[in-house]
């Protein structure tokens, strides 16, 4: 069970995707930095609709989403995912055994 953590952008870099090619069913992906900007559009949301999903609080406010986060949370069409602060973040790091920063 590994947390993969995504910090770039998908418009700059091929993080995500590479992520995606090689993620077991078991495996979470925490989205932080710049990555968080990918749930604003539908084909991000739909590749990780089945994916156990974490994004990072403060950099969701940091970037001004978090209103337009909750409506795609909201939104029946995509994915679930859980927006965590940053102790939540270490202990998603505790109970999986691997971190993988891409």
């Amino acid at each position: 069970m590994i947390l993969h953590h995504i910090q770039t952008s998908v418009m700059t870099d091929d993080a995500l995707s590479t992520c995606l090619r090689y993620i077991h069913p078991t495996d979470s992906i925490l989205l932080s930095s710049d990555a968080v900007n990918c749930l604003l559009q539908t084909q991000w949301q739909q590749a990780l609709a089945d994916v156990k999903l974490f994004v990072l609080q403060d950099d969701v406010v940091a970037r001004g989403l978090f209103d337009r986060l909750m409506i795609i949370l909201a939104s029946e069409a995509a994915g679930s995912f859980d927006i965590i602060d940053y102790s939540q973040f270490v202990e998603q790091s505790l109970l999986h055994e691997k971190v993988i920063t891409w």
